[in-house]
């Protein structure tokens, strides 16, 4: 059995942990699936885990997994603090990180007011005519367009970064709307096939909005990276916001800002935020393979969890006094 080093760490609140090693260094495929769960449930919980390890060409590839065992391509803010802890392993200010088919350069950021740690991550190409339709038996792109299985009252706009978005600007943000419409489309595979993502948009100012995202398979929740990506993108395509324009987007998760790359008619959204470290610890596979409650002893990164608290509460008082009032945790 092994002890594999594991850092819980979070980015605007979804709280990843991140495993040194490849996850056939520590378990079997038939292990693998419970001993995620497991992990994914220690301490009060997570909302996926990523193991990472040392390519022999400098990169670092990663896996990433759902808390219920099931792989995932990627997990946007996730990838931010899996990044900033490759970027002190190597003491460096860039880094590509591979998952899947997907490679991504991950860069040190500057630190907020409140000293919370950043980084900026580069997602996967926006794609507004994907392979895989998300609205079935419409014309693509599908761009501020009325749908009524969709809304009786709004536009929506989908796309895909990879997995797919569905997202309409709104003058004033109703969770009780955003919950109904996320439900209602979960519902209705007819007319949304693949299932997706809702997420409402809220500007606050020429760039800075307010995104609330109604996640596929775990309803609503404080932030989304890819959803930030999609909601950016689709700014830009209605032509609200530049492209290489720096949105500062306020999740009730924490603050964000997103932006563009342009190669072509290619845009590849970066997200920039935070990358917190809670605590360091070591696990004996063993113990996760096992019946017990898992209760490993870890370092307690103090300081970090208290200045990102600060920039916390700043946030949420920002969106009380814009009448914003989200729910958190």
């Amino acid at each position: 059995m092994s002890r594999p080093k594991v850092a819980k760490t979070h980015g605007s609140r979804n709280i990843i942990l991140v495993a040194d090693g490849a996850p056939d260094d520590h378990f079997t495929a038939a292990e693998l699936p419970r001993a995620v769960q497991r992990l994914c449930a220690w301490k009060g919980g997570s909302d996926g885990i990523y193991f990472v390890k040392d390519a022999a060409d400098g990169a670092v590839d990663a896996w990433f997994f759902n808390p219920d065992g099931s792989p995932a391509l990627l997990c946007g803010n996730g990838m931010r603090a899996a990044g900033r802890l490759m970027l002190d392993r190597h003491q460096a200010d860039e880094m590509v990180l591979r998952t899947g088919p997907y490679a991504f350069t991950v860069r040190a950021a500057e630190s907020t007011a409140q000293g919370v740690r950043q980084v900026a991550v580069e997602l996967p190409a926006v794609d507004f005519t994907p392979h895989d339709p998300i609205v079935a038996g419409v014309a693509w792109p599908y761009v501020d367009q009325a749908n009524p299985a969709y809304s009786p009252q709004r536009t929506v706009t989908a796309l895909a970064v990879p997995n797919s978005h569905l997202i309409t600007l709104v003058d004033r943000y109703d969770e009780d709307e955003l919950i109904a419409t996320g439900s209602r489309v979960a519902d209705d595979s007819a007319n949304f096939p693949i299932g997706a993502n809702v997420s409402c948009v809220q500007r606050l100012g020429e760039d800075e909005v307010y995104i609330r995202t109604f996640e596929r398979g775990a309803g609503l929740t404080e932030s989304c990276g890819s959803g930030v990506s999609a909601s950016r993108a689709t700014l830009s395509r209605l032509g609200l916001a530049d492209p290489d324009a720096r949105v500062l987007v306020r999740n009730p998760g924490g603050p964000s800002h997103s932006w563009l790359q342009q190669t072509g008619d290619v845009w590849q959204p970066v997200l920039e935020g935070n990358a917190t470290v809670i605590l360091r610890t070591e696990v004996d596979t063993a113990d996760v393979l096992g019946g017990a409650p898992l209760d490993f002893a870890g370092e307690a990164f103090t300081d970090e969890i208290e200045a990102f608290d600060a920039l916390f509460q700043d946030n949420l008082t920002t969106l009380r006094t814009s009448g914003i009032n989200p729910a958190v945790a």
